[in-house]
């Protein structure tokens, strides 16, 4: 039988779902916790800032990441049969959007760098006075690294990996591509973005220029508080989400060291809007109030449900 003509049920084997099984479990907290920030963010008009546009582009993508992750875990654990073309096809995506999305959160967060350092040294907004620009980086952020991978399997740098039972992977076909590839999701946006900070940093500390206290204190706490937040995002992005992208192109995705990168994954897009809404005095206020309200609303609730009760000579006196 031709099998570009049959279909095929596709099941998890059971090496691979001892794998995927805390992941999965992973995916479900984090998506409660990517739910209720974005749950402050309809409901508070202060944290839909521009300045934010580029943390909500990143935490998008980690809900597109935790798409994918229950499309695949669907589709290998529902009974259906696939026909050949769709399975490739779908492999082929899994692969590719996988390491898409990956590299583009490095960039993401390069940009919300870049960013943020000529706001620091211009002391203007720049997605007011620089918007063509900023839509720019935007489109070229999310198209560019798209077109790198389908290029990259056209001329074969890359050959897809497709194990029964397991999840599919693109892997480049020599240690040249390799290391071209770790350049480009890496090595650059990586040393560009500490670049900005250090430079960001060495901004605020500057002070040349300014004779008014007052200024100075302004400045330094705002920026400061700027810094502060890149500084620690982009350090629990280092600890846990850049070990994916160094190990992707040298091992598969379920291999040992694979697997420990996918963890560490998944943990990040667990914490992220955690991490973004302790950092940022906007979200602390909205937390607050929505904890506020949630406090009040039990109390209503108790005090409505409190039986009322009569002294009992007062009940005597009625049965009189």
């Amino acid at each position: 039988m031709n099998n570009k003509t049959y279909c095929e049920v596709i099941r998890w084997s059971p090496q691979a779902m001892t794998i995927v099984k805390p992941i999965f479990y992973m995916c479900i907290f984090a998506t409660i916790s990517h739910t209720l920030f974005w749950i402050q963010f309809i409901a508070y008009p202060s944290v839909r800032q521009h300045s934010m546009q580029w943390v909500y582009a990143y935490l998008i993508t980690d809900e597109l990441l935790l798409f994918r992750f229950f499309l695949i875990y669907a589709y290998r654990w529902l009974p259906v049969c696939v026909p050949y073309t769709f399975r490739m096809a779908f492999c082929y995506a899994e692969a590719i959007f996988d390491n898409y999305l990956n590299l583009l959160q490095s960039y993401i967060l390069l940009a919300l760098n870049i960013s943020r350092y000529l706001q620091i040294a211009y002391n203007h907004n720049v997605y007011s006075s620089n918007g063509r620009l900023i839509v720019v980086a935007h489109i070229a952020i999310y198209i560019t690294p798209l077109f790198g991978h389908i290029i990259s399997i056209i001329c074969g740098w890359c050959i897809l990996e497709n194990p029964p039972g397991d999840v599919c992977d693109l892997l480049p076909v020599s240690l040249t591509i390799r290391l071209f590839f770790l350049l480009f999701s890496y090595f650059i946006p990586v040393i560009l973005t500490l670049i900005f900070l250090l430079l960001s940093l060495n901004y605020i500390h500057n002070t040349q220029g300014i004779q008014t206290q007052v200024i100075v204190d302004a400045r330094l706490k705002y920026h400061r508080q700027l810094v502060v937040q890149s500084g620690v995002f982009y350090s629990l992005w280092l600890i846990l989400w850049s070990p994916h992208l160094v190990v992707f192109p040298f091992f598969y995705k379920n291999s040992t060291v694979g697997t420990v990168a996918q963890i560490l994954n998944y943990l990040s897009i667990l914490v992220d809007p955690i991490v973004i809404a302790a950092l940022d005095v906007r979200f602390l206020r909205a937390w607050k109030s929505t904890g506020e309200y949630f406090r009040r609303y039990i109390r209503r609730q108790q005090s409505v449900r409190a039986p009322i009760t009569y002294p009992l000579d007062l009940l005597d006196r009625a049965k009189e």
